[in-house]
């Protein structure tokens, strides 16, 4: 998991733009992008493509959990007096912290409370472990010692006591699911209803995902199947130490080297430098297929398509200014362009593929479902709500 979360990463930074190649100057760029990589790809076959269309069941335990997400939402918070706190509680505490007798910078609450969850708190030590079995009230001292490597020189390895008082345990108290909570929280009147509106949401949402898991599975067999006869080489190596400089950028953010920024996501400097440079040229190679299919079948982009997308984004991070974004995200013009290509690309794939069908005439499905579905299924959704073509255009 924690190596996925690197190539996450890897991927997100991938976003930018590659460098200018050889496109014709002041082109339109989704055109720029045509014409610089179309020519180095043999295309496999991308019309016609069979898959199994996936139609995840949405089970009656998924409905629940959504809708009793209302009542979670609207519990409160309650300041217990009175009991022992036990790991895994949530407590409100302060403390005075001192080594050698000698108070410490940041290490006093000044009566201000703080509150941690015990067993959890990413405190030093076994901190947590000295507060659980105390109750409301108390003051004790909690002695522990920091680590060796801890980031502050002046307390690495030293022993520290933290003069602690419970203030209390934080207890939430829930609402009882029913109609009149129903009516006061939301648009609905009824738990009935809003079941129904949440269900319904559901299966829409997952006609979505659904969708675009079958595309991307109609785009990684493209992958599979296309040839890049010459990379961008002199474009590959800059991204590739583009990437390099940004991870070394955030370890240092973190006050860490590169090798123990590595350390944490389970890679060495090999590894690291294979997993970036196969990223980096499965992001190239899906790039220029994109833009020779799209060379092929003439899907072009306009200044206003791209236009929309930099508003679609902006809303969607809270931004107002595109030099922000581009701040934010390393994109460039080009890049606008390219996502409302791709886009056109995979919804053009995914028009002209074909479902499989058993030899009784069937379409094969994949049911990602695994436990009893409720009436409505993703496939219903894509079609009553017209969600398949607007999905589409939304990958």
């Amino acid at each position: 998991m924690i190596r996925k979360k690197l190539c996450m990463l890897l991927v997100g930074c991938l976003g930018l733009s590659l460098m200018t190649g050889c496109g014709s100057k002041g082109s339109n760029p989704a055109e720029a992008l045509k014409e610089r990589y179309s020519q180095y790809v043999d295309l496999g076959d991308y019309k016609g493509i069979q898959y199994k269309p996936t139609e995840t069941k949405i089970t009656t335990e998924r409905v629940d959990t959504e809708v009793n997400r209302l009542v979670t939402q609207n519990g409160t918070k309650v300041e217990k007096k009175e009991g022992v706190a036990l790991t895994g509680d949530t407590v409100n505490i302060d403390y005075v912290g001192t080594v050698d007798g000698v108070e410490f910078e940041g290490g006093n609450t000044k009566g201000a409370g703080t509150e941690i969850t015990l067993g959890s708190s990413g405190y030093v030590d076994n901190f947590d472990d000295q507060i659980a079995g105390h109750s409301p009230g108390e003051t004790f001292d909690v002695n522990v010692t920091f680590p060796a490597d801890y980031h502050t020189a002046d307390l690495a390895g030293k022993p520290a006591v933290f003069k602690t008082t419970l203030n209390y345990i934080v207890s939430t108290e829930y609402p009882e699911l029913n109609d009149e909570l129903v009516a006061e929280k939301t648009e609905y009147k009824t738990v009935e209803e809003y079941r129904a509106a949440k269900e319904a949401e559901l299966v829409k949402t997952q006609a979505e995902e659904d969708l675009e898991t079958d595309q991307e599975a109609m785009m990684t067999q493209m992958m599979e199947t296309s040839a890049v006869k010459q990379y961008p080489q002199a474009e590959l190596e800059e991204r590739v130490q583009q990437l390099v400089n940004q991870i070394q950028n955030a370890a240092s953010s973190y006050g860490m080297t590169l090798d123990q920024y590595l350390m944490v996501f389970g890679y060495d400097a090999d590894g690291f430098q294979e997993e970036i440079r196969t990223s980096t040229e499965k992001y190239i190679k899906r790039k220029m297929i994109v833009a020779a299919i799209a060379s092929k079948e003439d899907i072009n982009v306009s200044k206003d398509e791209a236009d929309a997308k930099i508003k679609e984004l902006l809303s969607a991070t809270g931004l107002t200014d595109v030099n922000d974004l581009n701040s934010r995200t390393g994109y460039t013009e080009e890049d606008y362009y390219y996502i409302v290509l791709e886009e056109k690309v995979i919804d053009f794939i995914y028009t002209n593929a074909s479902p499989k069908t058993t030899d009784d005439g069937e379409t094969v499905i994949v049911d990602e479902g695994t436990e009893a579905a409720t009436e409505g299924t993703s496939t219903e959704a894509a079609s009553t709500a017209d969600t398949t073509t607007e999905a589409a255009s939304e990958q």
